[in-house]
């Protein structure tokens, strides 16, 4: 699988080589704390992307920071998850300037976690699927939106079977997706979701996105 994404690309280098050789600028994040590193990052488009926290200092606290910019990264808006303290992030994910979806896991229980979303550009933030989705033997890996409407999230197997809910409602509510129509774990494995993302200047932003779950054998 990791050769397969090297392909991958390799191949978007190939050809997009060109317009790929522009110049990197550094950025403010926006981040209040010294040492706050960026986990992740949700590119939405040209202007908007969100990026969600990590501590960088060695002291290993458990962030739940993160920042957005709407201008290409000029600004920066910081703004603290009202997750649970101890919670730490496992991903944000961004649909445009005002929402988006922030998924956590109990980093001092070990297990546990949820969804949470904004509506208002990271003003405020209200839990989603509470006691429907996820529990305090659950391990929230991801949360992904097609559109305002249609998403999924996952989780590591509970106890037997990967965590996995649909929604068409923006989060509302959400469906388990049955056990039977999704793969077994392997034992000693772990799932895991691979996104690449390419931007392309100054010729606007293409978004390249190579997206699948697989299992991985842990070593």
């Amino acid at each position: 699988m990791k050769k397969q994404l090297l392909a991958v690309a390799v191949s978007c280098l190939s050809v997009f080589g060109v317009q790929a050789q522009g110049t990197w600028v550094p950025q403010a994040t926006g981040f209040p704390n010294t040492s706050t590193g960026v986990f992740n990052i949700s590119v939405c488009d040209a202007n908007t992307v969100w990026i969600s926290s990590y501590d960088g200092a060695g002291t290993a606290a458990n962030l739940r920071d993160f920042s957005v910019t709407i201008d290409g990264g000029s600004t920066w808006i910081p703004g603290v998850v009202p997750a649970p303290a101890g919670h730490a992030w496992s991903m944000i994910h961004g649909l445009d300037a005002t929402t988006a979806w922030a998924i956590f896991y109990n980093a001092t229980a070990g297990t546990g976690g949820g969804i949470w979303k904004t509506t208002d550009g990271g003003v405020t933030w209200n839990q989603q699927g509470v006691g429907t989705i996820f529990n305090a033997s659950s391990f929230p890996n991801v949360v992904h939106f097609w559109n305002a409407n249609d998403g999924f999230t996952m989780g590591d197997p509970n106890p037997t079977e990967f965590e996995l809910y649909t929604t068409v409602d923006g989060g509302t509510t959400w469906t388990p997706v049955p056990a039977a129509n999704i793969p077994n774990p392997l034992s000693g494995s772990m799932e895991s979701l691979i996104t690449v993302q390419l931007l392309v200047i100054p010729f606007g932003l293409i978004l390249i996105k190579v997206v699948f779950t697989s299992q991985l054998t842990k070593v």
